[in-house]
């Protein structure tokens, strides 16, 4: 085994000179405890005993020009040598860690990771040597320059390196000879409610110019002048300093409803300069305006935003429902005895943006209130995915039965309230 090692760093040094890092990493998964570039320096030692003792070792010289010898005739080469793999890279690492370090001084963060875009030419020579030797023991560059650049970063800045949940990801394209800083997303779960009629959930960008800006939106690029998001999300960024933001709610319910029920969400600040930000202030500051109320519960990560998305939560309405002839207490008898299983096609209102399916749903609970001749308040709880716009008007025959459909007699929403919605954990 020794001499099958020992003859591949032989043909690794025949041919021009190389390293220490890149010449130990050619041997990194051998041995614990140790880095590559002291694994090169032992190699050379070896080789150098050999060269001393005997001189007839057929490496490339240059390898062994740093040692002072008793009875090799080998001289220190006057000019500085260059790898032949990274270009003495590695010798300019500690210059790209205190630039790393002095963009990360701009950011709030506790841990980071590093990563590495290697040059074409140094993966290339690398690739190159591999078909040359083998690559069984090896480890590729890239992971060196991860590993060694992280520990200076370390080192220099007092932060630790954290592989699994990074703050902020450090970019070294080593082409471009450039770093990026890129922040992690803050993740903030939190429940809303939306107290007035008339703005959506999220920005909606404008049909008309796809959020480019135009006349028909005022050059607003949106259909809206506000939303939930942007109310909650204002002064989020604001603290944040972070350019953008995206909601992530659990369902949402339509522009023209109030949702009086706390409807959970995670709202996803993107490349934020700051991270510890008190988040009561900035309920605070949100609760300030009276269409939205907030709460603001705590940090979380990307797995509760999918949570959040994925959830399948009942729902329960009050709406206000206009007949177009007069009802009796025998009508509203036959609507509340909706039990069975709700067919829907997609509404003819979200068909250009939904696919055209038939879903089932159940009604779970359903009172009924006459407020006058032709008008009803109705409190319905379903399962999630309910169109209960549809499930009072029928949708011309796409929603099977109906309110409509029961009684024989038109119905349209006048209002509609979420009241409650199903909880979950998070």
């Amino acid at each position: 085994m020794t001499t099958s090692i020992l003859e591949k760093a032989k043909q690794i040094m025949k041919n021009g000179y190389i390293c220490d890092h890149c010449l130990g990493r050619q041997f990194a998964q051998l041995t614990k405890g140790t880095t590559n570039a002291a694994r090169g320096k032992a190699i050379r030692d070896i080789f150098a005993f050999a060269e001393d003792g005997n001189g007839k070792i057929e490496i490339d010289a240059s390898n062994l020009s740093g040692y002072v010898f008793r009875n090799s005739k080998i001289k220190k080469e006057k000019q500085k040598l260059v790898c032949k793999i990274c270009g003495n890279f590695f010798d300019a690492l500690g210059v790209v860690a205190k630039k790393a370090a002095s963009r990360l001084s701009k950011f709030e963060y506790e841990n980071f990771v590093v990563g590495t875009k290697v040059s074409g030419d140094i993966a290339g020579r690398e690739e190159v040597l591999w078909e040359e030797i083998g690559a069984e023991h090896c480890e590729p560059i890239k992971a060196e320059i991860n590993r060694e650049l992280g520990k200076l970063i370390e080192k220099t800045t007092g932060k630790k390196a954290d592989f699994e949940n990074p703050d902020i990801v450090v970019l070294l394209d080593m082409d471009k000879n450039n770093i990026e800083i890129k922040p992690s997303q803050v993740w903030i779960y939190g429940l809303y409610q939306k107290l007035v009629r008339g703005i959506p959930q999220t920005k909606w960008p404008c049909r008309n110019c796809n959020g480019s800006g135009c006349k028909k939106c005022k050059n607003t690029g949106k259909m809206y002048p506000t939303s939930v998001e942007e109310i909650i999300a204002k002064p989020l960024l604001r603290a944040f300093s972070a350019p953008n933001s995206s909601m992530h709610g659990a369902g949402r319910e339509d522009i023209d409803a109030r949702c009086l029920g706390w409807r959970p969400f995670v709202m996803e600040l993107k490349d934020p300069v700051k991270r510890k930000i008190k988040l009561k202030d900035i309920e605070k500051i949100v609760n300030k305006d009276k269409r939205v109320k907030v709460r603001l519960v705590k940090f979380c990560g990307k797995d509760t935003a999918r949570k959040i998305k994925a959830a399948k939560l009942t729902k329960t309405y009050r709406i206000i429902v206009d007949f177009e002839k007069p009802v009796k207490k025998e009508d509203i008898r036959k609507i509340l005895k909706i039990r069975n299983l709700i067919k829907q096609r997609t509404p003819v209102r979200v068909a250009h943006r939904r696919a055209d399916l038939i879903r089932e749903r159940r009604v779970l609970k359903l009172t009924g209130r006459i407020i006058s001749k032709k008008r009803v308040e109705f409190l319905i709880k379903t399962e999630a995915g309910m169109y209960v716009k549809e499930l009072v008007t029928g949708d011309d025959g796409r929603t099977e039965p109906s309110f409509t459909g029961i009684i024989n007699n038109r119905a349209k929403v006048k209002a509609l309230d979420v009241v409650e919605i199903g909880k979950i954990k998070v």
